[in-house]
Order: structure tokens, then C-alpha cells, then sequence
């Protein structure tokens, strides 16, 4: 098992990274590479001064004592900075002739998202170790969680929710590993010594995502502490929180170089009305949040629409959340915890409904997504058959050609392909949108 593992991880990381060669870039990307590039260069995390700005036409910017700097939380940018050091040191400079831009957006997309992205997904092989499917068909799950989800899509270019998808995906497996979750593949339980290094394990991966990716990692950070806290007691659920903290205190001191708090740039809106702002030029479309909450699962660009596979995950999930006794009851109302969050987050908790700009499908679920995917081989176990089989398979083809349209330019949205042209296999599949309504208005 852990040889085809770490060889699925293997394709996925050569594909990934032979695909990274060319960059794949947008504001959101410069944003970060601003502030790696700023903290490197002129020490500091503001990226008014940077030789990026004027070519860069970020939108993803905000005013704080009259510097300018990256809305994004700061932990993901300072990483890119200590692998961005050494390439400055040598020469090799964003700002820089376009080759070194081309090799340090490489080195950065390789080491930051696609290794941890391939990490995760040893981390998922094994944890479907505790499904009670063949080795083949975990293997398969698998494969489609790399190269038929938005995980491959994003595998290519610099940003934070594959990391997160990543240490997620590792802190989740950890979880079930130390609460026994589903069958053990190895020895019948966990020795009580391990436990404590079990959950600071896992509340770190979960902690450094948080802190990443804040709304999907701070949802899964609370819902695994809970869930500790329910198996382990209140030391365990204490112990795991532990593990999490170096991460967040890292978050804490970064953040407040920027926000003057802890609190992240979206609690401030007022930093995004500067004079010149995009926000302040482009006002919010103007959308019933219940509708933007259909268009963002079924939409022409919905979690649903591009990564159909997840329809058979969330029938596992519903099978064993349905059932006490089932072993992976515990784990599905955590993970379907976390995604309810997340859903009504992104329809009713952020300030504009036009989220994700100009990317490819619904990313922001992306971090969730390998979650959900993994009770696909739990519905696999429970609904055996030709037709179950058939269903799946077909929600893999939909599911992998999506990803890798994504993956050939993860910052254009569906509508923006279909209006060139350019995509035949999107134009096709986009005929059977359930939902065919777009608010995008950028």
C-alpha cells in the first residue's frame, strides 16, 4: 500500500511540476509574490515599492497607516519568502529579466504547493486504508482525488488552498487514525503513549492550514478539536490545540504587521476604499445570497459542475452520518460539519458575492474537497454493484476533464473560456449546467 501511494504521489508531483514550467499567474498570485518578494528585498511586508506593482494590476490590495500591502493572510507569502531567499541571493529575482520570473514562479509552485499537494495525497491513500474496498479501487479514489478534482487544477499555480488541501487532508487522516475511525489497516489499535503526539500532529497540520487557508482551516482546526474532545476528553482536544499553537502565534505576530491585530484585512473593509482601490471602482454585483449559494454548487463554474465526483462523496457521507454504528459515523458529521460551514460562509458570510474573481471554478472549496472525496470510497464500500460502479465512472470522466481544462489556465473562469472559444470539451460539457445562471460581472 505504501509504495502505490507514494507512487500515485509521485505522477501527480512529475505531472504537476512538468506543467508548472509555464506560469500560471493572476493578481491574486502577484499579491504574494509582492509581499515574499518586499519581505526578502526591503524587509518589510508592505508592497508599495515593489517592481511587481505596476505590471502586476492586482486587485487583491489594501491600505493600512498608508502602506499598501497583499489582502491575503501573511503566513503562506513569509513561506515563499525563505524559498524565494535563496534565489535572490544568487540573482534570481522576480523583478528580475522574464526567465528568472519564469524559474522562481517554478521553484515556488513546486516546493509550496505541488510537493505539499502530492503529500496529501499519500496521506489520503493511506487513510482509505481504513475503508474496506480493494487495494485497486483505493488506488483509483486515489488517483481521481490528484487528477480529477480542482486539487490538479491549482496543482499548477501559486496558491493557498492546496497547501491547505494538503495539511487537511494529513491532519484528517491523522485524526482517524488516532480516534479509530473506520477499520485499522495495521495493528488493531493506537498505543496510549502515542496519543498525545498523535493529536499535537494533527493539531498542527490542521493549525498551519488554519492559518493559510482561514475559513476551511479554521472550521476543520474547531470541528477536529471537537471532535478530540468528544473521543479523547478535554486533555486531547487541549493537546491537539497545542500542536496548532506555534502556528497561529506565527499568524498572530505577521498579521499584526499588516492589520495592526490578529484579525485578517476582510474584517476591516474600510482598507479596501483607498483611493484607486479596484473595490471602490468595481461595487459588489448585486445578488440574493440564497442564489449565489445555488450558482456556487450548480452554477456554470459550481463545486458540484466541475468536480461531479463529489455528488458520490457526499452520498457516502449522508450513508455513514445516517448510521451510529457505521465506523465512520464520527468522521462524517465532521466532515459534513465543516462543509455546511463553509457553504454558508461563502453564500452569506463574505462581503461580495463575487468571490473567486477570475478563476477556475469554485477554489474555495477546494480545501474541503479531499474530505468529501474520500467518503466516495466509503459509498463505494456500501453500495457495491455494476450500477454503482457505472455512476462513478462517469462522474470521473465529467469530474477529470474539468480538472485538467482548469489546470490549462486556472485563472480564467468557465464563462471567460467559453466566450473565447478555445475549449470544446468545456463548451460540451457545459450544455448539461443544471444551473445555468452567472453573476459574474468582472
Amino acid at each position: 500500500m505504501a509504495v502505490r501511494a507514494w507512487g500515485i504521489a509521485a505522477v501527480y508531483l512529475v505531472v504537476t511540476a512538468l506543467a508548472a514550467i509555464v506560469p500560471r499567474h493572476s493578481g491574486n498570485v502577484f499579491s504574494r509574490y509582492m509581499t515574499a518578494e518586499s519581505i526578502v528585498e526591503r524587509g518589510t511586508l508592505a508592497v508599495e515599492d515593489s517592481p511587481l506593482l505596476d505590471r502586476s494590476g492586482s486587485p487583491d490590495l489594501v491600505k493600512f497607516r498608508g502602506h499598501l500591502y497583499s489582502d491575503k493572510p501573511p503566513v503562506l507569502s513569509a513561506m515563499a519568502a525563505v524559498v524565494y531567499a535563496p534565489l535572490a541571493w544568487c540573482g534570481v529575482r522576480f523583478a528580475g529579466p522574464p526567465t528568472d520570473f519564469v524559474l522562481a514562479n517554478w521553484v515556488l509552485v513546486v516546493a509550496l504547493v505541488a510537493i505539499p499537494s502530492a503529500l496529501g495525497l499519500v496521506a489520503f491513500r493511506r487513510l482509505l486504508a481504513r475503508v474496506e474496498i480493494p487495494g485497486w479501487q483505493a488506488d483509483v479514489v486515489t488517483a481521481l482525488a490528484g487528477f480529477g478534482s480542482l486539487w490538479f487544477t491549482y496543482g499548477v499555480t501559486f496558491n493557498n488552498h492546496s497547501v491547505a488541501a494538503g495539511l487537511l487532508t494529513g491532519a484528517f487522516a491523522a485524526a482517524c487514525a488516532s480516534l479509530g475511525a473506520g477499520r485499522e489497516p495495521g495493528q488493531a489499535g493506537e498505543p496510549e503513549r502515542g496519543r498525545a503526539g498523535a493529536a499535537a500532529w494533527v493539531g498542527l497540520l490542521a493549525g498551519t492550514a488554519a492559518v493559510i487557508d482561514l475559513p476551511a482551516g479554521a472550521a476543520t482546526l474547531a470541528a477536529l478539536a471537537l471532535w478530540f474532545a468528544a473521543v479523547r476528553g478535554p486533555v486531547g482536544a487541549g493537546r491537539m490545540l497545542l500542536g496548532a499553537a506555534p502556528a497561529l502565534a506565527v499568524h498572530v505576530v505577521l498579521q499584526s504587521f499588516v492589520t495592526g491585530s490578529p484579525l485578517p484585512a476582510e474584517v476591516y473593509p474600510g482598507a479596501f476604499d483607498y483611493a484607486g482601490s479596484y473595490w471602490v471602482m468595481h461595487p459588489p454585483p448585486r445578488v440574493p445570497r440564497g442564489a449565489f449559494l445555488i450558482e456556487m454548487l450548480l452554477g456554470p463554474q459550481g463545486w458540484l459542475t466541475v468536480t461531479p465526483l463529489v455528488l458520490y462523496g457526499l452520498v457516502g457521507l449522508a450513508l455513514a452520518a445516517a448510521r451510529r454504528r457505521d465506523p465512520f459515523h464520527a468522521a462524517a458529521l465532521v466532515v459534513g460539519g465543516i462543509t455546511l460551514t463553509l457553504l454558508v460562509y461563502y453564500a452569506w458570510g463574505v462581503r461580495r458575492t463575487d468571490i473567486a474573481g477570475s478563476s477556475f471554478g469554485t477554489r474555495h472549496l477546494l480545501t474541503v474537497t479531499p474530505l468529501v472525496f474520500f467518503f466516495a470510497a466509503v459509498a463505494l464500500a456500501r453500495l457495491r454493484g455494476f450500477y454503482s460502479w457505472l455512476l462513478f465512472g462517469l462522474l470521473a470522466i465529467v469530474s477529470v476533464v474539468y480538472a485538467f481544462e482548469g489546470m490549462r489556465d486556472p485563472w480564467s473562469r468557465v464563462e471567460e473560456r467559453r466566450a473565447r472559444g478555445d475549449a470544446p470539451a468545456l463548451e460540451f460539457l457545459q450544455r448539461f449546467v443544471v444551473y445555468p445562471r452567472s453573476s459574474y460581472e468582472r
